[in-house]
């Protein structure tokens, strides 16, 4: 009849899991209107009216006293704080804010300003009633409170946004599409109009290859590139590809236009494992995949009218590897754009020509170099010489979240008809 220790029961784990949830509940709270206060605190209030910006900080500075006297407040009590807190700051700062939204559509759409924009006469005028129209509520509702002003900017929305985004599309500054919205809450975008095929030429006499493409190459073109430079490895008796020119046109598209074998990493570790050598030859604007296809090739060229764009989001945690520690820091950390002479000088690129034809002429004519030794030969030469860039993409074949988060397949995951338009520049 020993007496053992008494276990948990069900009711203590479930009172246990309990406060944990409540604990958890109170951190999002407080987290909440931590960033409420930060906002108005970091808030510019100078067009306001003196009595609407002294009402915004007397609110701030009263909350931000209770919080600073109150770090155990419950989940109610923090809520209840923030809802006061926004009840008077974002009466105020909505009211304005619509007030500067319809006031700015309107002067862009005086006549001097107007001719130049690609709207029909129709939408002009439906834009400039409702301009109008909701600044004139706004002004004569002051005392609406947070729900109505943010049902009076969606009804303003409404009718303004679409206008706005056929003449985006028009200007060809934005594209339409589906947006494909995981379950996760993944987002993939995919544009009614085909990118241009990247193109893939052939030189057997020689044993080079070329490809052509931007960053908007789909998926498909790419796989199909991949299988044909897979086929000619595999068949030595017709002359396998020793060397690849890999000729990346810039275009800074939006993240959610590149498609998966870019944002993942495949498509260049698909290239390493094709081909010996790699000459890339990049024009345009060089950023996001751009950055991750220049990076990965043995011998980088470019032209003077190449844009560098910085930070570089794509592999940091490589680019050490590939650049050295400092050059890798400058590259991560600093914003603007590096000239291609500043890029020489720091081992970015190898060669720069004078026009973009001169450069990826250069860049051919280093491919026929390589390739005209024996296969096995430029393999192991490039791996002495250019083991950096090998190792680079090794990296994001190790983990392709080096590069970008992948993307969720749409089959069978979230919603799959949302129509969208998405900006493109």
């Amino acid at each position: 009849m020993g007496g053992g220790r008494a276990s948990a029961g069900p009711s203590t784990m479930a009172g246990g899991a309990g406060a944990d949830r409540e604990e958890e509940a109170r951190r999002a709270s407080k987290e909440t209107l931590e960033y409420f206060l930060d906002l108005l605190r970091d808030g510019d209030f100078g067009s306001f009216a003196a009595a609407d910006r002294s009402r915004i900080l007397e609110i701030a500075r009263e909350v931000s006293r209770w919080l600073s006297e109150n770090q155990r407040a419950s989940a109610e009590e923090l809520e209840a704080k923030r809802k006061e807190l926004t009840d008077v700051a974002g009466q105020i700062v909505g009211r304005y804010g619509i007030a500067q939204r319809c006031r700015d559509l309107l002067e862009g759409l005086e006549p001097e300003r107007a001719d130049s924009r690609n709207l029909e006469e129709s939408e002009k005028k439906r834009l400039k009633e409702a301009a109008a129209a909701t600044l004139d509520w706004v002004q004569s509702n002051e005392a609406a409170d947070c729900e109505s002003l943010l049902a009076r900017y969606r009804e303003f929305g409404g009718v303004t946004d679409p206008v706005l985004a056929d003449e985006a599309v028009r200007d060809g500054s934005a594209v339409t599409g589906s947006l494909y919205i995981g379950k996760d809450g993944t987002e993939r975008f995919e544009p009614d109009a085909k990118p241009a095929a990247p193109r893939l030429l052939i030189d057997h006499h020689k044993n080079i290859a070329v490809i052509e493409l931007d960053e908007l190459a789909s998926d498909e073109d790419l796989k199909n590139i991949l299988e044909t430079l897979g086929n000619l490895t595999a068949k030595a008796w017709k002359g396998q590809v020793n060397a690849l020119v890999l000729n990346v046109k810039g275009v800074a598209a939006a993240p959610m236009l590149i498609g998966q074998m870019l944002r993942s990493g495949s498509f260049m570790v698909g290239l390493r494992s094709c081909v010996s050598a790699i000459i890339g030859c990049v024009s345009g604007r060089v950023v996001g995949p751009a950055w991750a296809l220049l990076l990965g090739a043995d011998y980088r060229v470019a032209s003077p009218e190449a844009e560098l764009h910085l930070p570089v989001t794509t592999a940091p945690e490589c680019l050490q590897h590939l650049l050295g520690p400092s050059v890798a820091t400058h590259l991560c950390m600093d914003s603007g754009t590096m000239s291609v002479s500043d890029a020489l000088g720091l081992g970015i690129l190898h060669e720069v020509l004078p026009s973009a034809d001169m450069a990826s002429k250069a860049a051919y004519e280093m491919a026929s170099r390589i390739a005209g030794f024996a296969r096995n030969s430029v393999r192991e030469t490039m791996m002495v010489l250019a083991r950096d860039a090998q190792e680079f993409v090794n990296a994001i074949q190790d983990n392709p979240q080096y590069l970008y988060i992948p993307c969720e397949p749409k089959e069978g995951k979230g919603k799959e008809t949302v129509r969208a338009v998405m900006k493109v520049a």
